[in-house]
């Protein structure tokens, strides 16, 4: 029986990568969000929170997998982002 080639490199499933959801240049937000998601059930991480001294100045990442995208923006959208 043969294999694809992505059989035989175990790549992720379209549904498995990490797309970005949202972004922010808050890091206290960007938790607050990660701590959100994960309560409904979805995987996040977070990219470029360790930013020193330019916290606020330069964007922060939000990460889930894909299959998860559509309701992790249907849960961002529901915070006040004022």
């Amino acid at each position: 029986m043969a294999t694809s080639a992505s059989e035989t490199h175990n790549e992720p499933s379209a549904a498995m990568r990490l797309v970005e959801v949202y972004t922010v240049t808050d890091p206290n937000v960007a938790e607050i969000i990660k701590a959100s998601l994960q309560r409904e059930g979805i995987s996040c991480w977070i990219e470029g929170e360790n930013q020193a001294g330019l916290s606020g100045v330069l964007s922060i990442s939000l990460l889930t997998r894909a299959r998860d995208a559509d309701h992790a923006h249907r849960i961002i959208a529901t915070f006040d982002h004022s």
